[in-house]
């Protein structure tokens, strides 16, 4: 019983944080980084509106950096799921490439609370990489 009432303390006192970037009711607001599986990409995105809404449409604006210091990514797609329900967001969100550089990934939507994976997935001469972020929704 104590073993368990601890657990849930931590989990709470961690909710919208899990050591790699979290956002969401509870987490950090402003631009977060994450780095593909392979290491190769840094993205770097910010939420509009900041910190992202349950139920409520948002954007992410975004930049892809690469170690290898190539100009920009072929292809990028973002892309959301619910690991623990086995679903994802029941939209598509439309990406654009800016002027500048950045992307923007309009009409985001994390229908329900809960644990969600946030993905931006690179391509690049053939090969994808993912960056994977956890997003927690109270």
């Amino acid at each position: 019983m104590m073993r368990t009432a601890l657990a849930l303390a931590l989990a709470t006192a961690l909710a919208g944080c899990d050591g790699k970037e979290g956002s969401g009711a509870a987490g950090n607001t402003g631009p977060r980084e994450v780095r593909s599986n392979a290491g190769r990409y840094t993205v770097t995105f910010t939420p509009s509106p900041d910190p992202i809404p349950m139920n409520q449409l948002f954007d992410l604006s975004f930049r892809v950096a690469s170690k290898q210091g190539s100009k920009e990514p072929a292809k990028v797609e973002v892309d959301a799921r619910m690991p623990a329900h086995g679903h994802g967001m029941n939209r598509v969100p439309r990406i654009t490439r800016l002027p500048d550089g950045t992307f923007k990934a309009e009409g985001m939507l994390f229908h329900m609370p809960g644990h969600w994976e946030l993905y931006f997935d690179v391509t690049e001469g053939g090969t994808t990489e993912r960056a994977q972020v956890d997003v927690h929704l109270k």
